[in-house]
């Protein structure tokens, strides 16, 4: 599996730019983070595209809870992830940024 991985953020980092908001794209990139490869280069603006999803409360405030479950269902967009955007989201849901 990272063998893969690796592969397809090869591809990723030579690949023209895609257009903002890709799913599949941000779990490519977050998966890699979450194994400890941190931001690598060409991933920044999907992995911002992801902590860019922020919801709040009938208050104003951020609602961890609602900005949890939004960006959950952001990343299962990615019909092809399997279990990585539950895995991401675990990690990374909650927090305001990377």
């Amino acid at each position: 599996m990272h063998k893969v991985l690796g592969f397809l953020m090869l591809i990723l980092l030579f690949a023209a730019p895609a257009k903002a908001k890709d799913s599949c794209s941000t779990v490519l990139c977050m998966a890699g983070m979450l194994q400890g490869s941190g931001v690598v280069s060409g991933c920044k603006g999907f992995v911002q595209d992801y902590f860019d999803i922020i919801k709040f409360n009938s208050h104003g405030g951020i609602s961890l809870n609602k900005t949890f479950s939004a960006r959950g269902q952001f990343l299962n967009k990615c019909a092809t992830a399997g279990n990585w955007p539950n895995l991401i989201n675990n990690q990374y849901g909650r927090q305001l940024g990377f």
